[in-house]
């Protein structure tokens, strides 16, 4: 069985802030054995992606699209 619900980033901390701390080590634990932690991004290069999305066959519009979009987007600055 699968439970999903949606949380606030607020209701998180509210919730972390009363654990205690055996419980807090075992969340910290937790996340580092499903490496959920934060890791550098890698970004690729945008010609890869390009290619890519051409083997899956979308339009050159959508792909010159993405392409600009992708050049124009914060993380390729």
């Amino acid at each position: 069985m699968q439970l999903s619900i949606d949380l606030e980033t607020k209701d998180i901390i509210s919730l972390i802030s009363q654990m205690s701390l055996n419980e807090l080590e075992k969340v910290k634990n937790s996340l580092v054995e499903r490496e959920l932690y934060f890791k550098e991004f890698k970004k690729d290069n945008v010609q890869n992606i390009i290619s890519d999305f051409k083997k899956e066959d979308y339009s050159n519009d959508f792909l010159t699209d993405l392409e600009e979009g992708l050049k124009k987007s914060s993380i390729y600055k």
